[in-house]
């Protein structure tokens, strides 16, 4: 079989490699996501696979369908770069990689909590000056004092409240789906309850109409004063106006994101501080306030697992065999 992978990255290669030469599949890479200009690429291959957060529009599904294209596999878990029911009305089958490595973004959720807790770029930035005093941070609070509202709780959402228990913070859960096994670690309850309880938020759930701009004004007036809001999922999630009005009015302690709306503008690239969007430059100045490069997937495992588990799901789509991973609607 002949695989199109759009938005290949160098660090993907090594294991595209090892995968042709396990399953004697040939996979050609592009370096651009998969858009309206280079769906018709994929002419003359079997299957096709992206990883990207620019939207796929409608054009680029009957685009694909027209050149014998019956699925698309996915090396990310948001799926909402989808157009769903353009897809589905070419007969294409999507796939996503629901589980490549839950650890990766918990790990980094629970490192960034540590550095906000433990004022980090406090003193990372006075010591830059010479100022090696303990006032120049000030002092931090210890993770089993914290009550920790986990705002989705899938698999991530899972694992990293299994993390937090294990620290001795409680850890409540807001899922519209109820997992049994995770009332060992979780107690279950309404967003509401968990605003009004929590020392720290944190969203670990898809982007979907139900949760875009979840994170309003009205919702940062809900929480304690001095919570710590945590973003590792989406960012169209969290309005960013009402993050930053909250952490100028101390309602929020801290907050850490690794995701943000439009983030296609500078993500990902290299440019000029006063090329970012204003707000971000306001942002970025704030000791209490840290963002990454949508970088909390990035390990070793969760790479190689995004590219086998994607191939494979490729391969079994454009067969007409079936995959959990496969998005049914």
């Amino acid at each position: 079989m002949k695989i199109l992978m759009y938005n290949t990255v160098p660090e993907e290669q090594p294991f595209v490699t090892a995968w042709m030469a396990k399953t004697g599949h040939e996979v050609v890479t592009l370096s651009e996501p998969l858009t309206v200009d280079n769906a018709g690429q994929a002419a003359g291959f079997d299957a096709v696979s992206t990883q990207q957060t620019t939207a796929m529009p409608a054009p680029v599904y009957q685009i694909l369908a027209e050149n014998g294209i019956k699925q698309i596999a996915l090396r990310q878990v948001g799926y909402d770069v989808f157009d769903v029911p353009a897809a589905f009305s070419q007969k294409i089958r999507l796939s996503n990689v629901a589980a490549y490595s839950p650890r990766a973004i918990a790990e980094y959720t629970l490192t960034q909590l540590f550095n906000i807790l433990r004022h980090n770029k406090q003193f990372e930035r006075a010591m830059a000056t010479g100022d090696y005093t303990w006032a120049a941070g000030g002092q931090a609070r210890e993770i089993y004092q914290l009550t920790v509202a986990i705002i989705g709780v899938g698999r991530i959402g899972s694992v990293f409240a299994q993390m937090l228990h294990a620290l001795g913070a409680k850890v409540l859960g807001v899922d519209p789906v109820y997992r049994a096994q995770n009332e060992v670690f979780i107690e279950y309850t309404t967003l509401d309850d968990a605003l009004a309880r929590a020392n720290v938020i944190s969203f670990h759930t898809p982007l979907n109409e139900e949760t875009r701009n979840l994170a309003d004004q009205a919702f940062f007036d809900k929480i304690q004063p001095g919570t710590i809001l945590l973003n590792m999922a989406r960012g169209e999630i969290v309005d960013m106006t009402a993050l930053e009005t909250s952490l100028n009015t101390g309602q929020l302690y801290g907050a850490a994101v690794d995701v943000t709306p439009n983030e296609n503008a500078f993500m990902n690239q290299k440019q000029a501080v006063t090329d970012l969007p204003e707000n971000i430059q306001r942002l970025t100045q704030l000791d209490n306030f840290y963002l990454s490069p949508h970088i909390a997937f990035y390990t070793n495992t969760a790479i190689k697992n995004m590219v086998e588990m994607a191939l494979n799901d490729a391969v079994t789509l454009a067969n007409g065999g079936y995959t959990d991973n496969e998005i049914l609607r």
